[in-house]
């Protein structure tokens, strides 16, 4: 989904603008090399069953030796990209809800220290937060007729939210497998950056969540579009 078309002149300061367009352009991005790097993996994963079929009948391993060590190399590309695309994608969700709601109930600008410190990774907490704010009350309908639009939003940000919920629980989960010392709690964990509790030998946390919030990201720019339009 690409960004909106916004008046310069219209309530979003310059930061605000300026941010909201940067971290979209980072995340839309970060989802094209993903999508690329998956692509990758699955052909390689072809690959690998050839090879197996192929070395059942020779004792000379190097065809699915090479495509082995390609694979590794693959499957580390594609978790950094998913990690990185994570990164951005949250930010733009937090930033983008908090604008929206801001601009919803007419209240001031963001200051740019606000605007840049939104624009970092936002905790696994920080990110409920934001996916709890009621956005389908705030955003206006297109018609009248329809009126169901604003109960499918609704539902679809419960939804990520409840991902979210179940990614924190997963970050406790993998610390008590590690035996880190932190986070043991629920609490705890929502403190923490999901880019910095996803090793490398574990299921990505980001699992069912990355690719909804990449489409949750993408609409709230139209949604602040939208209240802007309806004055």
């Amino acid at each position: 989904m690409r960004f909106p078309r916004f008046d310069e002149r219209g309530p979003l300061t310059v930061i605000e603008l300026g941010a909201l367009r940067s971290l979209n352009a980072a995340l839309l991005t970060a989802r094209y090399e993903l999508q690329s790097a998956s692509s990758m993996w699955d052909r390689l994963q072809s690959g690998g069953d050839v090879a197996d079929m192929h070395e059942a009948h020779t004792t000379l391993p190097f065809y699915g030796q090479a495509i082995q060590e390609i694979a590794s190399g693959a499957t580390a590309y594609e978790r950094h990209v998913a990690l990185i695309a994570w990164r951005y994608t949250a930010a733009a969700v937090v930033l983008g809800v908090t604008v929206l709601q801001r601009v919803a109930e007419a209240k001031p600008p963001l200051s740019p220290d606000t605007v840049e410190e939104l624009c970092q990774e936002p905790t696994l907490g920080l990110l409920h937060e934001a996916l709890s704010v009621p956005v389908a009350d705030l955003v206006p309908v297109r018609d009248p007729d329809l009126l169901d639009e604003r109960t499918r939003t609704a539902q679809r940000w419960a939804q990520v939210r409840d991902r979210v919920d179940d990614a924190i629980d997963l970050v406790v989960e993998i610390a008590a497998d590690e035996e880190a010392a932190h986070p043991r709690t629920k609490e705890e964990a929502a403190g923490c950056l999901l880019t910095e509790h996803c090793p490398p030998h574990t299921d990505p946390v980001y699992n069912g969540v990355l690719e909804p919030l990449f489409d949750l990201a993408g609409e709230v720019p139209f949604g602040i579009s939208r209240i802007i339009a309806k004055g």
